[in-house]
């Protein structure tokens, strides 16, 4: 290959000759320092061994810019010579380049943004929660290199949690984080191990497993009043809590909720496919009490979600707080999952038969598509729906308390 004195002039003249695939003007004054002219264009070149990698070494090729992007041979010429300074002095410019390349990959950050994808793609039901707790929780770490965060500052995420007494956020971080990282693992193969692989929650204690087996029931008449009136309907939480109350939905299902999921025309609240846990969608008929409940919903400029957080317009969180809150408000100790148990025991009372009871809920069962046609499972849920929150309204004293609304 032709070896020349390159200068602007020389660099504008040269040629790639007829048949080839790629030529290089080597430079005279610099070593290694080169132009390649291949067919589809031209790039400014230094070849080099790294310190001590002897003759025998492979040259290594380092593409310093081309034509277009470095102004003249001679700051072309300065770029060569400054990699050549850092080889001598023990640095490989092309392993720092890669070396880079994978850091910015490897951010937390961008490496969230890739999951909430991968997520999507998978039509992962509570995306947006998972997201956004990982997101807060991780956020002194999102601009680092996800090898950099090591399992000692993850699991001082999640211990801050318990010692604040939120257990139940410190278990979904937990969870949630774990998964993100096996993720990154296998996926991403950004990281070599998962560093909670080892973190594991702690052995449930004798007294854990007496409550555990105490979890979950179902509220009596008074304390379903003393939780409505609790829920203040001045607040998006307050407003969620008697929704979840008249509905028996999920949490992720409430929180969730859009505008554009309620067809106040049908009178109906359509849950589709990739926004339920079964993945099957949910109908939800809206009774005359849950209609007052949705017209007192704020619309925010900033979200179409019905319940949207005062303070960013997004998902409500900060539950164990919450919950806490409407707790001491109400003098009653409970969980939101059970104004779902307090429904659904509610409907036996009433007398819903089994099937339809199930249908309120939206479990998945096959035998119930047996039994009724689209049309029919309707007609029917309407009225369960109806009689549910006529006994609320009884309980409660609705229509005084949505007279405050």
């Amino acid at each position: 290959m032709p070896k020349i004195k390159l200068t602007d002039a020389s660099v504008a003249r040269a040629r790639l000759p007829e048949s080839s695939k790629e030529t290089v003007y080597w430079d005279t004054e610099v070593t290694g320092f080169g132009l390649r002219i291949r067919p589809g264009g031209r790039t400014w070149i230094l070849a080099y061994r790294p310190l001590g990698a002897g003759r025998s070494a492979s040259m290594k090729r380092l593409k310093l810019g081309s034509p277009e992007t470095v102004r003249s041979t001679a700051e072309a010429r300065n770029l060569a010579r400054a990699a050549l300074g850092r080889i001598a002095s023990g640095g490989d410019p092309l392993q720092d380049r890669a070396a880079q390349k994978r850091r910015e990959r490897s951010r937390v950050d961008d490496l969230l943004t890739r999951y909430d994808e991968d997520l999507t793609r998978r039509g992962y039901v509570n995306r947006k929660v998972v997201i956004a707790g990982l997101r807060a929780r991780l956020r002194p770490h999102l601009t680092r290199d996800v090898n950099e965060v090591t399992g000692a500052e993850l699991a001082a995420i999640i211990e801050g949690l318990e010692r604040g007494g939120s257990q139940g956020a410190a278990e979904d971080f937990r969870s949630r984080c774990r998964a993100f990282l096996t993720w990154c693992v296998i996926k991403a193969k950004v990281l070599p191990v998962n560093p909670l692989a080892g973190h594991r929650k702690e052995r449930a204690t004798r007294a854990d497993r007496i409550a555990k087996s105490q979890h979950g029931r179902a509220l009596g008449d008074d304390e379903l009043r003393k939780v409505w009136a609790a829920a203040d309907p001045a607040t998006a939480f307050g407003r969620l809590v008697r929704f979840y109350i008249l509905t028996g939905c999920r949490r992720g299902e409430g929180a969730g909720l859009t505008r554009g999921m309620i067809d106040r025309e049908r009178s109906l609240i359509d849950l589709p496919p990739t926004f339920t846990k079964q993945g099957r969608g949910h109908v939800v008929p809206i009774s005359q009490e849950l209609a007052v409940l949705l017209d007192a919903c704020v619309v925010d400029a900033r979200s179409d979600l019905a319940f949207p957080s005062a303070r960013t317009g997004g998902p409500i969180g900060g539950w164990s707080k919450l919950v806490a809150g409407l707790n001491k408000r109400a003098g009653v100790t409970f969980e939101l999952h059970d104004l779902r148990r307090t429904f659904r025991t509610g409907l036996s009372r009433l007398g819903i038969d089994t099937e339809t009871a199930e249908l309120a809920l939206g479990h998945a069962r096959a035998d119930l598509e047996a039994i009724y046609n689209r049309d029919e499972a309707i007609a029917e849920l309407r009225r369960a729906f109806q009689a549910w929150s006529g006994h609320v309204s009884r309980v409660v004293a609705l229509n005084e308390c949505m007279s405050d609304v």
